[in-house]
This record gives structure tokens, C-alpha cells and sequence, in this order.
């Protein structure tokens, strides 16, 4: 994986296993962020780089779990040895995990 796609990854890794983190609010202004993003993984990556700096608590939890994933990486490895599954990571499987998550929030 690279670094676009780890991040994602990890975003969705995080929506699944803390959704306690996303209010309501939160869930429908990443929905239409993603909505009007293309569908390519760098400008999802940045879509959600930007909005994670605007929410301080979430970020600080995306910071922890991207730290133990880049610590469970062995050197050179491009892909961490950590619990943390391959999602698919094209615009509609994201969305779809947003949707799923908001079901854990709302």
C-alpha cells in the first residue's frame, strides 16, 4: 500500500472500531466531503487530511493508530504487521463505511 492509501485505510479502520469519535454532524459533512470529491484515492487522502484538521479529537485518535501502524512496520516494509484489515478503498466502499459507522453513532 502506499501512503494515500494507508491513510485512508486507517481513517476507515478508524470509523469501524471508534465511531464514538463522529457526531452526527461530523458523518454527514464527511458524506458530502467524499461525495464531491473525484474518485481517486490522493484527493480522498486530502479531503480527509483536511477535515481531520479541523476536528482535533479525532485527528489526535488518527495520530495514535497511524504511530502503532508505522511502529508495527518492519524497515522497508510498505505494509504494517498490525490487526488493521485491507478495506477497498475506491470512493463507494468509503462512502458505504461512512454510512455503516453513522449507524453505530446516530
Amino acid at each position: 500500500m502506499f501512503d494515500y492509501e494507508i491513510t485512508v485505510n486507517i481513517f476507515i479502520h478508524l470509523l469501524n472500531t471508534q465511531s464514538f469519535l463522529f457526531s452526527e454532524e461530523d458523518i454527514i459533512t464527511l458524506i458530502k466531503l467524499i461525495n464531491n470529491q473525484p474518485d481517486d484515492i490522493e484527493s480522498l487522502s486530502n479531503a480527509r487530511s483536511d477535515w481531520l484538521s479541523k476536528h482535533d479529537n479525532v485527528d489526535e485518535a488518527f495520530a495514535k493508530v497511524e504511530f502503532e501502524e508505522i511502529v508495527a512496520r518492519a524497515p522497508g516494509d510498505k505494509q504494517a504487521n498490525t490487526n488493521i484489515p485491507r478495506y477497498e478503498l475506491d470512493k463507494k466502499n468509503i462512502l458505504n463505511e461512512i454510512q455503516q459507522s453513522s449507524s453505530m453513532v446516530l
